[in-house]
C-alpha cells in the first residue's frame, strides 16, 4: 500500500498546478460565503466541447437544500449530458461545514434510488421523500476547500482513500475548482499498480455558468 501511495502522489501532482493557489489562504466571509452561492445554479461544457473534441457537451445543475440542516449546507447536484437531460449520469447531494483553519470540508453522499430524484434541480418537491439520514458517506471522498489569492476555492481528494470499481480502478483522485462563474471538475481512477485506467482529459471538465450568482 505504501508503495500505491507513493506512486499515485507521483501521477497526481505531475503537470498539475492547482497546488501552488492551494498553499495561498485567503480569508472568507462567515456563513461559507461565497462559495455556496457560487455553487448554486445551471452550468454547461457546451462551450468548451465547442473548441476542444475530446470533452462532451454536458450539463450541471446545483441547487441549495434542507437550509441550516444541523448546522450544515446542503447541495443537490446532478449531471446530464446536454442531449439526454431526462437520464443523469451523476447524482450527488454535497455536505459543507467549515473547518478551524478557514477551508470548507465538502463530503459526498450518496442518495438510495437516486434516479426517482432526477430532475430535483428545477422540481424540489422530488426530494420531499428524502432525508438527511437516508444518505451515505463516500468513505474518503472528502475535499478540504481552500480559497486561494485569485478568489478561487480548490481542493481534491486525499490520494489513495477514495475507493471506486469502475473501469477497472480501485482508487479514485477528485479535484474541483469552483468560482463565480465556472466549476471544473478532475477525475481521475487508478489500479493497483498505480496505473491509470481512466479519467478527464486535459485539465478536466470546465462548466461554465449559465445562470447569474443570486445576489448579482
Amino acid at each position: 500500500m505504501a508503495k500505491l501511495l507513493a506512486t499515485l502522489c507521483g501521477l497526481v501532482f505531475a503537470g498539475l498546478t492547482w497546488a501552488n493557489s492551494l498553499s495561498q489562504i485567503v480569508p472568507f466571509r462567515v456563513g461559507m460565503e461565497p462559495l455556496l452561492s457560487w455553487f448554486s445554479g445551471e452550468f454547461s461544457s457546451k462551450e468548451q466541447a465547442g473548441f476542444d473534441p475530446r470533452f462532451t457537451s454536458a450539463e450541471l445543475r446545483l441547487t441549495e437544500i434542507w437550509p441550516t440542516y444541523k448546522g450544515y449546507r446542503w447541495v443537490y447536484a446532478e449531471q446530464f449530458l446536454s442531449e439526454r437531460s431526462v437520464r443523469p449520469f451523476r447524482q450527488r447531494i454535497y455536505r459543507f461545514s467549515p473547518g478551524t483553519d478557514g477551508r470548507i470540508l465538502m463530503a459526498e453522499m450518496t442518495m438510495p434510488r437516486a434516479t426517482d430524484f432526477a430532475g430535483a434541480w428545477h422540481d424540489p418537491a422530488l426530494l420531499d421523500s428524502l432525508t438527511p439520514q437516508q444518505l451515505s458517506l463516500r468513505q474518503g471522498c472528502e475535499i478540504w476547500l481552500t480559497r486561494g489569492l485569485t478568489g478561487e476555492y480548490s481542493g481534491r481528494s486525499e490520494v489513495g482513500r477514495c475507493a471506486t470499481n469502475f473501469g477497472g480502478a480501485i482508487t479514485l483522485v477528485q479535484y474541483i475548482w469552483i468560482g463565480p462563474n465556472s466549476v471544473r471538475l478532475l477525475d481521475r481512477g487508478y489500479d493497483s499498480q498505480g496505473l491509470p485506467k481512466w479519467g478527464s482529459p486535459g485539465e478536466g471538465y470546465v462548466y461554465m455558468r449559465r445562470s447569474k450568482v443570486r445576489g448579482q
